[in-house]
């Protein structure tokens, strides 16, 4: 099997080469730096069956999306990502096929990697009612009437902690400002994530700023 990876972590590429090439059904795993030397790799000579992308280095999942839509037959696999519903969700929409945790082992990167490449998931019970639901709440319309619906179905509590998330205020710095408790702080941030189809804080901020540029703005949105 011919695998390509995208990190920037060359102790991590090193040892996942060695690991790899070493297994009873070798796998030749070949790395890139960025998508586009992935997207060279997916074409002959080299013609990876399948990409591997580092997601512990907060890789922005727009680019994902649309490198996706340009090799859509390749499978992608996110590498160390922590499973949560909003995490699997906002990666399988961005073209993802199937994800390893950062707490897995080598025995189930390999069995992943077969997995994807044969076109099956790995995943709990949990995980794949969580996508279940993730295709109920996102039908088919085009991206940008997608991110109005789903800023639309944000609480007024929820834009609010959105709007401290973007200013990159803690959830116990949020809990304080709205007299809330730091569990229902994180509640309403998983919530967030969720329904604007993002992974992470950091991509929150930025979706926020995008949209509305400015706190200002984003008040004019609230009831």
């Amino acid at each position: 099997m011919r695998v390509g990876i995208v990190t920037s972590v060359r102790l991590l590429a090193e040892a996942m080469t060695r690991a790899l090439a070493a297994r009873p059904r070798p796998i030749s795993l070949t790395v890139a730096s960025s998508l586009e030397e992935l997207h060279m790799l997916a074409r002959p000579p080299v013609s990876v069956q399948l990409g591997i992308i580092d997601t512990t280095q907060s890789f922005d999942l727009e680019p994902i999306r649309a490198f996706h839509r340009t090799l859509p037959d390749l499978p992608l696999v996110a590498l160390g990502l922590v499973e949560g519903e909003a995490e699997v969700v906002a990666h399988g929409s961005a073209g993802f096929c199937a994800y390893v945790r950062r707490e897995d082992g080598l025995e189930r990167l390999c069995g992943t990697i077969e997995d994807a490449i044969d076109g099956r998931l790995r995943c709990s019970p949990e995980i794949a009612a969580a996508m279940m639901r993730g295709l109920f709440r996102s039908p088919a319309i085009p991206p940008s009437r997608q991110a109005a619906t789903a800023r639309a179905a944000l609480t007024s509590r929820e834009q609010e902690v959105a709007r401290l998330v973007s200013r990159a205020l803690s959830n116990k710095e949020i809990a304080r400002e709205l007299r809330l408790s730091e569990s229902t702080v994180k509640q309403h941030v998983h919530s967030i994530l969720g329904k604007l189809g993002v992974a992470t804080r950091g991509q929150l901020a930025r979706s926020i700023y995008e949209d509305f540029g400015s706190d200002a703005a984003l008040a004019r949105t609230m009831p």
